[in-house]
């Protein structure tokens, strides 16, 4: 038993003495730094070899904290938005939508706003009267909700387009791109939530929604029904001037809209509007605009110039790879919307607030996109109406700084387009004391001009912040740094550890090879 023992030991022994010459032979051929010291000859004090261990373990330990640091940053935020390697001319995008509302909503002619409410303090209004006057207070400023717990019926659209003002009568000179344009054709009548506005270089109403979508008589319709724009692709035909939505060739005043606009001094109604003129937005063609939101003015007597720097945002190829969360934004193929044809952030805020109304007051805005079965919320849903959008926005944007996520569910998730488009502008107004045909004493003459400030602009574009070759360089330069490690230190390990143990067997008939004792 004994004997047995003691050849377990040798054998142990035998063994562990192979391994540590095989593992010399290893420190003196490696390109590691620091590991020809671990392999050296018995001789050298155990401190020298200590001394490196510890070197070798601290500068291992750097160097892996620091790859840990990269990878968490990647991880967290593995996509950047970097200026794009070249500029983009103005004629790849499309000029942007117009859209213009009177602050006026009625023509005196057909309701005097005015008189109607100074008969109901005095209680002699009649019942139509009546109806016609909270349904055009549903724009006004200071709105009263009256009694009336109906929704609106069919006859709400059809008065306000009854009673409100003639804007089409009132555009006039309209030229774009230095040619004059027939006002009355060039702009469009869209319903939203200012009431009856026009829109210039909108895009129909069937490319904008879906067909479950109702609309009201021929409201929205720009006769142009091919787009040969998109966000993704942009102008399909990019040699064709003659295209819709329509785009500028070149920059200045010139080459962009002008028109003027007329306001007779007997439709002005301080009544409804404590301020008169004009709302306009520009916004992308395929936006549907919501200028309480957002606008600038045009007042009476006044000539107001726009210039318009465009900014748009692009996505890499490289970036399409990564899944929704991570490059946050989204592509319109990814996801799906009930009442619009395309997704974008806009129109999903849109529908998301559609949405959340019906489901709060039961019924929906005259603005919003609607089946046929839903319900108009009437004049005494109006502060249901505004109590909705309110919950909507401060609540979900709440629920956003909670731990744990969304809480309430009022969240819309609307992430922003990858590829996107917007319109900055620098607005300058004057006062405008030209007197012309369309009589100075009985009108007020405004004139807006809106055009490209420049030939070309700065695109931005979303990047991933390492691709395969970056990760390779950070790590590779990180550990060449810190241990003088590369592919071909990998390759001896391997090496090492498979062919030569081989090729020593098959030479020597020993896995260490020869014996050099």
């Amino acid at each position: 038993m004994s004997e047995m023992n003691d050849a377990q030991k040798n054998r142990k022994s035998s063994t562990c003495a192979s391994v540590r010459s095989y593992f010399r032979e290893y420190c003196e051929s490696t390109s590691i730094h620091g590991f020809k010291y671990l392999g050296e000859t018995e001789n050298r004090p155990i401190c020298e070899r200590l001394w490196w261990v510890i070197v070798f373990i601290f500068c291992l330990s750097g160097c892996s904290f620091m790859i840990y640091n990269i990878y968490k940053k990647w991880d967290k935020s593995p996509v950047i938005v970097t200026f794009a390697t070249k500029e983009t001319a103005i004629y790849e995008i499309p000029f942007p939508a117009v859209t213009i509302c009177p602050e006026t909503k009625s023509d005196k002619s057909k309701f005097d706003f005015a008189a109607a409410v100074k008969r109901r303090k005095q209680a002699t209004t009649n019942t139509k009267e009546k109806k016609i006057l909270d349904y055009v207070s549903f724009f006004c400023d200071d709105f009263t909700a009256s009694d009336n717990n109906l929704p609106l019926g069919p006859d709400f659209l059809e008065i306000i387009d009854e009673v409100k003002p003639n804007f089409l009568d009132h555009v006039h000179n309209c030229s774009f791109m230095g040619k004059k344009l027939n006002c009355r054709d060039s702009f469009t009548p869209v319903f939203t939530d200012e009431g009856i506005c026009y829109s210039f270089n909108i895009l129909d109403r069937s490319q904008i929604f879906s067909d479950s979508v109702v609309h009201f008589k021929n409201y929205h319709r720009t006769g142009e029904n091919n787009t040969t724009w998109s966000f993704e692709k942009g102008y399909l035909n990019k040699s064709k001037f003659d295209v819709y939505p329509r785009r500028a060739l070149l920059a200045g005043a010139s080459n962009g809209l002008s028109l003027q606009l007329t306001t007779p001094k007997n439709d002005i109604d301080y009544e409804c509007k404590a301020v008169q003129g004009y709302r306009v937005l520009l916004h992308t063609p395929m936006r549907m605009p919501r200028l309480k939101e957002e606008f600038f003015r045009v007042p009476l007597d006044e000539a107001v110039v726009v210039s318009v720097q465009p900014t748009m945002i692009g996505t890499s190829e490289a970036v399409k790879t990564y899944n929704i969360a991570k490059r946050d934004c989204c592509f319109p193929s990814e996801r799906k919307l009930k009442f619009f044809r395309d997704y974008s952030q806009l129109n999903c805020q849109l529908e998301c607030l559609t949405n959340f109304t019906l489901d709060l007051c039961g019924c929906v805005s005259i603005f919003m996109p609607r089946e046929r079965e839903t319900a108009v919320c009437g004049t005494s849903k109006f502060e249901c109406l505004k109590e909705a959008e309110r919950t909507l926005q401060t609540e979900g944007l709440y629920d956003k700084f909670q731990e744990g996520g969304v809480q309430g569910g009022t969240d819309c998730d609307c992430m922003p387009l990858c590829t996107d488009l917007s319109y900055n502008t620098q607005i300058s107004q004057t006062s405008w004391e030209k007197r012309n045909e369309f009589g100075k004493s009985s009108t007020y003459l405004s004139s807006l001009t809106v055009y490209f400030k420049f030939n070309h602009f700065i695109t931005s574009e979303r990047n991933e912040l390492y691709g395969p070759t970056d990760f390779l360089a950070n790590f590779g330069g990180l550990l060449g740094l810190f241990t003088g490690f590369s592919i071909l230190s990998l390759m001896e390990i391997i090496y090492f550890l498979t062919l030569r143990i081989c090729c020593n067997i098959k030479m020597y008939n020993r896995w260490t090879g020869i014996n050099k004792q």
